[in-house]
């Protein structure tokens, strides 16, 4: 049996949080300026301008209407994600080096976008969702490069250079870790990242070296 990982992904929901990824994430984001069908659907309900109010109203709407439960989500998700937590993170230090420091909160969110930050320790899943496993690995993903190759690089880089570097690094994920997706789903990116993204993956059949990579795409 293999050592304990010490960092630990617990999931949780809070309306607020909802509300805020809503609001704040569901019209545009750094990657994609069309709107999220869940913010498509809150919009044509209240207005161009649902305030926070409007929001939680349609939250509480939304989970009735898709019969949302969010402790059996809760469960289900936990359950499906522990089936390959501990390889995951064994490959994923592997690569970059280095274990997560801080243990993570993966907070429900009715969005179809999933934020994530870094300086919270946290990002957002889908709900309902059969399986988040694919959302969980690159997310996560982002922290590894994040704690891996240095938390300076969005400083050295400029955070929409880094942006673009460590959205398509998630390609490694198809590579290394495809046999951890369920059956059918690929870590596909951005359409503005696909040639970065091909890029990363013959730099890596070829140099397997994290480190080496990130310095040859920059």
């Amino acid at each position: 049996m293999g050592a304990k990982i010490i960092m630990t992904l617990s999931f949780n929901y809070n309306q607020d949080k909802d509300v805020w990824c809503l609001l704040n994430k569901g019209k545009s984001s750094n990657n994609s300026p069309q709107p999220t069908k869940v913010y498509e659907s809150l919009v044509a309900k209240y207005g161009d301008n649902p305030s926070e109010i409007d929001t939680k109203s349609f939250i509480d709407f939304y989970f009735t209407e898709n019969n949302v439960s969010i402790e059996r989500c809760i469960e289900k998700y936990l359950a499906d994600w522990q089936l390959v937590s501990d390889e995951y993170h064994k490959r994923a230090k592997n690569i970059f080096g280095t274990e997560l420091p801080e243990d993570i909160c993966a907070y429900l969110t009715i969005n179809n976008r999933n934020p994530y930050s870094i300086a919270d320790s946290m990002f957002y899943v889908s709900v309902p969702r059969e399986t988040i496993r694919k959302t969980i690995m690159h997310e996560l993903w982002h922290f590894y490069t994040w704690y891996g190759l240095g938390v300076d690089q969005e400083t050295k880089l400029v955070k929409e250079k880094y942006n673009e570097l460590k959205e398509s690094l998630t390609v490694l994920l198809n590579v290394e870790c495809g046999d951890l997706l369920p059956d059918g789903v690929v870590d596909e990116g951005y359409p503005q990242h696909q040639a970065l993204r091909k890029n990363i993956s013959e730099l890596w059949s070829t140099h397997k070296d994290i480190k080496q990579v990130w310095e040859l795409i920059q």
